[in-house]
Order: structure tokens, then C-alpha cells, then sequence
């Protein structure tokens, strides 16, 4: 008996280790909540028995703990640079400046980002140390790699020099040059381009602004960040050849970060897989301290939440920010407010208002008794918003929050402030909007078909992460547009062609036509010509009786014997076939004179 159930555990475990993968998982370590969302598909992979490792570097390691049982590699790079500091941990006085005070954050911002994370990937290469690290990583054999692709040149390199099987992981909507990767059709004139601020109705002038908008975003990706990834690749592995193009195309399957009716309709590949939201689950129960707050609200009116992420500080916000919405806050004591809040203490908080660092965002959009949410527009905290039913009071600090907000604007299950420094009576006016029961009933209706798939986001991750483990590759899921290069993918070549060829045809045409009529007009008025002509110079000869001139009886007496054919010889027949030439008569011989009334019978008699 214990020989059977040794003999059956060991039989499960052998089963399971041929069945374990050994998975790689590489977030950019730019931006924290990067971590947060990958590190859930870390979870659910170890649930499942295979083996995950955790690749990761930056200046400093975020404060987001990954689930028990995962091999976690931080590589720490120090740099002199503090510029490039600055600019890759978004802590700089300037970052906060443009995204209080302008009126958008240009996305130039977002290149400079990619910038110094190339720099920061050269750094890692160039260390001794840490390139040893990588190295070892790059010679480790992986079943399956997953790579975010969003400021990690690392992540990249890693599967070319592996040649790889790779997952690319979007944790944005599908962007224009994550679209061009995997060939999903993104026709600017009615997919609007990240970073635009439109919806999927455009006029005129927004669809050139779209297409211009569209064909920047695909230079600067191609010429001026994926050039530079090859140099870096180059320059530190200088007999291996790694192309970051083919790379991006080389991707088995694409990880979309949205539920599939977020984005505004438009047409994917098959290996584009949409898992935004794997992180979202039912509410849980509050700390006590919340529980309490919540609990005191009042059952019409409930609790507000305020959340800006984990991007943006309290403590860089302008001072006049924070007392306006302090004071609006405190103007509506029947309503009460949890506000995500990392600054500087507020003496004499009042009572409706609990401040936090960090906040169970999911347990309290969850709770019945919320009634709105403050969102900047970050993507899993809008998919948050939808998924718990939570009308939102958009307020967007940069252009892909607005961008992530006007997917929910846009279905009427919200709204956006116009500007980022309100007044006290504008945010009034804007919480006294969002209790209209018209946002909660579209967000309940958006909510519904967001929610209603037959199988949860973190499954589904899961399950692909496996299918590449079973079969490697995924040829079926690919086109033929992988093989094109951007002349034969948009048919210029054929264009020019047939263009070329109906001018030719048009011009051959054209010259056609035009000798055809005329002919048509030659043959139409040959008999007039003849008949109207030869008669008006008869009428002339016999009505007119002009004066005689000298020269012009000797050139008429000169043409009519030229022309005048031969008499023929005595007792012979007259030739056949011999005519007598009618020579137009010349300008100064406008009429018959004497001299050829003369002569003219004695012609007729010799023939």
C-alpha cells in the first residue's frame, strides 16, 4: 500500500515537471505600476506549477513585493548621470512642473523616457558586474519569455540573442507602433492615434492631423529608438546580430493591456490577446479604520475616492491645487471623501475627509456605498472604474490619461475636467455632476459588457503563456504582411503602377481619339469641299470680266502648258489614264483675263 502511493506521488511529480515551465518575465522598470500588473501572471504561473524568474533593473528597487516562490533578479545600476536619474524615476522638479502647468504634457516627454532607458540598458551592458547577470540570463534556456514592451531595451536584446519564443506585453491600448509590430491595420481615418485626445470621429482636419500624428509615431519608433537599441546590441555584442524591428515582429503573441470592448473598434491579428483587467477581482473587506469611515457615510450621498497612482506626488503639486480641493471637500460635509495622499500633513483635517498614502483602491470601488472616482487616467485604474460599475470623474495630468479617460468619456460613463487647476467651485459644481443617476446607468451598461466573457483576464494570460510553452510558435496567428516592407504593405509600388500605366493609356487615348475625328472630319467634308469649290471657281470664270494684266496671263499660259498633257501622235489612239491637273490659281490671279479665255478651247481641243 505505501509502495502504491509512493509509486503514485512520484508518477504526479514526474508528470508535473514535465508539464513545468520554465517561464521569464521582464517588466520595465520605469514606471512601479509596470510591476504591479505583471506581477499577478507571476502569481497565477506558480499556482499552476511552473517555474517563474523575475527580471528587473533600475536605479532603485519599487516597493511592490512579488507572490512567494518567484526568482526574483533586480539588477541596481548607478549612473553619474543624474539628468538621466531624474528623467527614468520621474522624480525631477521639471516632470512635476509640466504636469501641473501645461495645458498637455507633450509626448516628446515619452521619447525622451525611451531615451533614457536605452541609456540606462547601455549601462547595465557596460558594467562588468551586471552584464554578467544578464549574460547568464541570456544563456539560461526559458520556455517562454514575456517582455514588456514599454521603455525595456534590455528585455529585448535578451530575445534576440536567445532567439526566444516571446510574449510582448502592451500595458498601454494597442499604440500605433505596437500596432505596426504585430500588423494590425490602424488606418488613421478612423483610429485615432495615441496622444491625439480624439475619439473614432474625425473631420478633415483631425484625420490630417491623425495620418501626420501617424506617421511620426512610426518614424521616431523605428528610426530614432529601435536605431539606437541595435547600436547598444551592436556595440557590447558586436558577433551576434540583433535587429530590434524584426525583434518586435518576432512576437508570438501580443498582450494587450484593456478588456476587448475598451478601445474604440477597430481590427486586430489573431496573436493580439487582450488581458487588461487580470488584476481586478471582487471586493474584499476594509481595514478597520476604513470600514468605520465608510460606515458612518451616508446612504444616499456615500464616499467619493480620489486616487492619482503611482506616478504622481502630493508633495510636487502645487500648493493652490491642494487647497482647493481641501476647501470644496469641506464645503459638502453630507459627502464623504477618501483621498490618496502622499504630502505634507494637513493641520485641522476635516472630519468627511481621510487621507491615505496608499489605499485598497479595489476594495473601496467595490463597496456599495461609492459614488464616484477621481481618476488622472491611469489605465488599470480606469479598468478598475469599469469594472466595479464607478462612474468617473476624469482628471487627466497628461495626454494618456486622457487619452485612457476618453475611453470611458466617450460612453457617457463619465466625465473629464477641462483644465488641472480648478477652483473651489469648479470641483463643487463637478461633484454635485457625477450624482446625475445618467453616468451610473451608462457605466452599469459598459460594466456589463466589459465583465460578460467566458473566461477571467488572468486565466486567459495564463493559458497563452502555457500554449507558447506547448507549442513554441504560432505560425497560423501570423500574415504575410511580416514579410513586407512598407512600400508593399501600403501598395505603392502597385499604385505607381497602374498609375503609370492609365496615364499611358489615357495619352495613348487622348492622340487616338484625335486622329480618329480627324479622319471622320476629312471624309465628312471631302465632297463639300469639292463640290462647293470647284462650283464657286466655275461661277467665277464665266460671270467675272476683269482687267488684263501682264503677268498674270503669262503665269496662267505658263501653268496650263505645264500641266497640259501631251497631244498624241497622228492615227494613234489617245492614252489612257491622262488627266489635266487643275493648278490652284495664285493670289494674283483672282480673275479670267482675255488671254485665257483664248486659250482655253485650243486645250480642249487637243485632248
Amino acid at each position: 500500500m505505501r509502495f502504491a502511493t509512493f509509486l503514485t506521488l512520484f508518477l504526479i511529480s514526474l508528470i508535473s515537471q514535465g508539464w513545468s515551465a520554465e517561464v521569464l518575465i521582464s517588466p520595465s522598470g520605469l514606471f512601479p505600476v509596470h510591476r504591479f500588473t505583471m506581477k499577478h501572471l507571476a502569481e497565477e504561473l506558480i499556482k499552476r506549477g511552473h517555474t517563474v524568474t523575475w527580471f528587473e533593473y533600475g536605479f532603485q528597487k519599487p516597493d511592490i513585493p512579488l507572490p512567494k516562490g518567484t526568482k526574483e533578479i533586480y539588477v541596481e545600476v548607478s549612473t553619474k548621470n543624474q539628468n538621466l536619474r531624474d528623467i527614468y524615476e520621474h522624480r525631477n522638479h521639471s516632470f512635476h512642473e509640466l504636469v501641473w502647468y501645461e495645458a498637455e504634457m507633450d509626448k516628446g516627454h515619452q521619447s525622451n523616457a525611451w531615451l533614457a532607458s536605452i541609456e540606462l540598458c547601455d549601462q547595465l551592458l557596460t558594467t562588468r558586474k551586471t552584464k554578467q547577470i544578464f549574460d547568464t540570463l541570456v544563456n539560461k534556456k526559458f520556455d517562454a519569455v514575456v517582455v514588456d514592451d514599454l521603455y525595456n531595451p534590455c528585455g529585448l536584446i535578451h530575445t534576440g540573442l536567445q532567439h526566444s519564443v516571446f510574449i510582448y506585453w502592451s500595458m498601454t491600448g494597442l499604440r500605433t507602433e505596437s500596432a505596426w509590430a504585430n500588423q494590425s491595420p490602424s488606418p488613421p481615418s478612423y483610429i485615432p492615434v495615441y496622444g491625439t485626445g480624439y475619439t473614432d470621429d474625425l473631420n478633415f482636419l483631425q484625420r490630417g492631423y491623425n495620418f501626420l500624428s501617424y506617421l511620426k509615431e512610426i518614424y521616431v519608433h523605428q528610426h530614432l529608438i529601435l536605431r539606437r537599441i541595435d547600436k547598444i546590441a551592436e556595440k557590447h555584442y558586436p558577433n551576434k546580430t540583433v535587429e530590434a524591428f524584426y525583434m518586435e515582429r518576432n512576437a508570438s503573441i501580443n498582450f494587450v493591456n484593456h478588456p476587448p470592448i475598451f478601445d474604440f473598434a477597430r481590427p486586430y491579428m489573431p496573436r493580439v490577446n487582450f488581458v487588461g483587467g487580470l488584476h481586478c477581482r471582487k471586493a474584499k473587506k476594509l481595514p478597520p479604520i476604513l470600514q468605520k469611515f465608510v460606515d458612518e457615510a451616508n446612504d444616499e450621498k456615500g464616499f467619493i475616492l480620489l486616487s492619482v497612482g503611482f506616478t504622481f506626488q502630493w508633495k510636487y503639486a502645487p500648493r493652490t491645487v491642494k487647497i482647493n480641493i481641501l476647501e470644496a471637500f469641506h464645503s459638502l460635509p453630507e459627502i464623504r471623501f477618501i483621498w490618496q495622499y502622499d504630502g505634507e500633513p494637513i493641520a485641522n483635517l476635516p472630519k468627511n475627509i481621510h487621507l491615505a498614502a496608499w489605499l485598497p483602491q479595489q476594495d473601496l470601488l467595490g463597496h456599495p456605498k461609492c459614488r464616484g472616482h477621481i481618476s488622472t487616467g491611469g489605465i488599470n485604474s480606469v479598468i478598475e472604474s469599469v469594472w466595479h460599475g464607478v462612474p468617473v470623474i476624469g482628471w487627466p495630468l497628461t495626454i494618456w490619461g486622457y487619452d485612457n479617460l476618453l475611453r470611458v468619456t466617450a460612453r457617457h460613463s463619465g466625465f473629464m475636467l477641462d483644465k488641472k487647476i480648478l477652483s473651489k467651485q469648479e470641483w463643487i459644481s463637478a461633484i454635485h455632476r457625477i450624482y446625475i443617476k445618467y453616468y451610473k446607468d451608462e457605466m452599469l451598461l459598459f460594466q456589463d459588457m466589459v465583465v460578460d466573457v467566458p473566461y477571467t483576464e488572468l486565466n486567459h494570460s495564463a493559458f497563452w503563456v502555457e500554449f507558447i510553452h506547448r507549442h513554441q510558435e504560432v505560425p497560423h496567428a501570423r500574415s504575410g504582411a511580416d514579410e513586407l516592407n512598407i512600400i508593399q504593405y501600403f501598395l505603392i509600388d502597385v499604385i505607381a503602377f497602374l498609375v503609370s500605366c492609365l496615364i499611358l493609356t489615357l495619352y495613348i487615348f487622348y492622340y487616338l481619339i484625335k486622329f480618329t475625328l480627324k479622319f471622320i472630319w476629312f471624309i465628312i467634308t471631302l465632297p463639300i469641299r469639292m463640290i462647293f469649290g470647284y462650283g464657286k471657281s466655275k461661277g467665277k470664270e464665266m460671270s467675272s470680266k476683269p482687267t488684263p494684266t501682264k503677268t498674270t496671263a503669262k503665269t496662267e499660259t505658263t501653268n496650263i502648258k505645264a500641266t497640259a498633257p501631251k497631244p498624241p501622235a497622228k492615227h494613234s489612239p489617245p492614252k489612257t489614264g491622262a488627266t489635266i491637273k487643275i493648278i490652284p490659281k495664285t493670289p494674283e490671279a483672282t480673275t479670267p483675263t482675255p488671254t485665257q479665255r483664248k486659250n482655253k478651247p485650243k486645250a480642249k481641243k487637243a485632248d
